[in-house]
């Protein structure tokens, strides 16, 4: 673990919440010793680089009380457990299509007793049940996720910002965008909130629903 404090451009996150994001991750150097989660090139400051990175999204968005959000793609938990530990009040549902991933988010779930989070070995698309947010991180291009999500979100605003898409993005958005007129509603530039280069033109964004629905029609 780096000698800095990684969470030190946070300040709203508590004392409780930092040891249970610290606990975090613990597990996951644990467990990406057994199963390939995240680069492991990455593992020696994985509480900076990963864990305060996700944990962005607390200086982003808050979430009402019972907010389902479905974690897209979360690997190795990222950033679905963070979002968990952050927002107690919130349903957290991570889905992965990899076994072994999903098992070993299913155990880190387990061992930090997050009674608000959910692993699934499943496709979100598949699914019954409808989410009033969609969460990822760099998951594939940003239209794509949008129709893997886009059709199990429901209208509303279930917190500060309207039922949607939030996503952790680097990079320009691809040309869908300008072509449909669809902009996010609000966007969190991740270099400046951490005055760090290495996190150059990754950025926090939300696309309310309706916005979500144009780009995938």
């Amino acid at each position: 673990m780096p000698e800095q404090d990684p969470f030190a451009k946070l300040p709203y996150i508590d004392g409780q919440k930092r040891q249970k994001l610290l606990e975090f991750a613990s597990l996951l150097r644990e467990q990406n010793a057994k199963v390939n989660l995240i680069s492991r090139k990455d593992m020696e400051d994985v509480e900076y680089r990963h864990v305060a990175f996700c944990a962005a999204l607390g200086e982003f968005f808050n979430p009402a009380d019972g907010a389902r959000i479905a974690d897209v793609g979360t690997g190795g938990g990222l950033p679905g457990i963070v979002a968990a530990i952050l927002w107690p009040q919130a349903q957290i549902f991570m889905f992965d299509g990899v076994g072994r991933k999903i098992a070993a988010v299913a155990e880190m779930v387990k061992s930090l007793g997050l009674a608000n989070a959910r692993a699934l070995h499943a496709r979100l698309e598949e699914q019954k049940d409808s989410f009033d947010y969609a969460l990822g991180r760099s998951v594939c291009a940003l239209p794509q996720f949008f129709s893997f999500a886009a059709r199990k979100l429901v209208r509303g605003k279930k917190g500060s910002l309207e039922n949607g898409v939030i996503y952790f993005k680097g990079g320009d958005l691809e040309p869908e965008f300008s072509q449909k007129n669809v902009c996010p509603t609000k966007v969190l530039d991740l270099e400046k909130l951490f005055e760090d280069e290495r996190f150059s033109g990754k950025n926090l964004m939300h696309f309310a629903l309706p916005d979500v629905m144009k780009i995938v029609k």
